[in-house]
């Protein structure tokens, strides 16, 4: 344990010097629906948001601009790592049956609101990854890829590389070999992890465990602990986005957006609307806006430049 805390605290250390980003819009979305909503993320056009609700039921379109709001669909855990294609023509998404404990992941368009079953009656589907025009899930340690087109299983190429979590550990699947990478745990102490995901450039994991997020290698060697931040997500491959929160043991009473890069530097919070609890955040796909929610299912949209 000594020698990772010393590792983690050498990475901190000897960082270089970084720019700071300054908020230069806070936007309030006034969506038309009498419903909250919630855990926005960005459409590839950067001026759409797909929302649901605060338990991930149901998913909807938000125009950023007019606050338009357009209903998708109404299944039970639809908006739980919902992966957006590409084209941003199409979703895929999850129903989770409550009879049987089990999910079904689905396609759904975009435009005739028309589902589609990819996957049927599966134990648990944690990660979806979505990728020139197929899907990838991990089917009890296997990884199954399947063509969003024509439903039919494909190889998986060679080169792949798939992160998920399997029983709150990290596991990683490349070139066919899974992995588990378990660099928090001691004789000592089990770790677990959450929020796992995979750099765009596929070189590095992002991660939470205990109460602070970390990034690694792909082997979970290279520690780098990025604060007491939860819900982080990718700005490029350089910075990490997330929310620093703080409760009672019970309800929220504080949250900030903060940004910070991969290497531990340049920690900053991202100043939103003063005494909000701001949460969940996304990011646009050119990095330069950041959605999020506040506690009421209000939706905030800043932009945000780097001095």
């Amino acid at each position: 344990m000594r020698k990772l805390l010393f590792t983690i605290a050498v990475c901190v250390a000897t960082v270089a010097s970084a720019g700071q980003f300054k908020v230069t819009a806070l936007k309030s979305v006034d969506v038309k629906t009498e419903k909250p909503t919630f855990h926005p993320r960005f459409m590839p056009d950067g001026e759409t948001l797909l929302v649901s609700s605060e338990s991930y039921s149901g998913l909807g379109l938000i125009d950023i601009k007019t606050g338009s709001y357009n209903h998708l669909t109404d299944m039970v855990g639809a908006g739980y790592k919902a992966a957006i294609c590409d084209d941003g023509k199409t979703i895929v998404t999850r129903q989770f049956n409550f009879n049987t404990m089990r999910e079904s992941l689905y396609t759904l368009d975009i435009a005739t609101r028309q589902t589609t079953v990819l996957a049927d009656d599966i134990e648990h589907i944690n990660a979806v990854k979505v990728e020139a025009g197929d899907v990838e899930i991990n089917n009890n340690g296997t990884i199954v890829r399947r063509s969003i087109a024509t439903r039919q299983n494909k190889a998986v190429p060679t080169d792949d590389v798939f992160v998920t979590e399997e029983d709150l550990k990290m596991v990683v699947y490349k070139n066919g070999v899974r992995t588990v990478v378990d660099p928090m745990s001691t004789p000592e102490y089990d770790a677990q992890y959450t929020w796992t995901s995979l750099s765009p450039n596929k070189k590095k994991l992002l991660f939470v465990s205990g109460n602070d997020a970390y990034t690694s290698n792909l082997d979970g060697t290279g520690i780098v602990r990025l604060g007491a931040i939860h819900a982080p997500v990718w700005r490029g491959n350089d910075y990490v986005v997330a929310m620093e929160d703080h409760d009672d043991g019970h309800i929220f009473t504080s949250s900030d957006i903060v940004i910070v890069r991969v290497d531990g530097a340049n920690y900053q919070k991202l100043e939103g609307v003063k005494g909000e609890i701001n949460m969940f955040p996304s990011v646009s796909p050119d990095g330069s806006k950041i959605a999020y929610h506040n506690v009421d299912g209000k939706i905030y949209v800043m932009t945000i430049g780097e001095e």
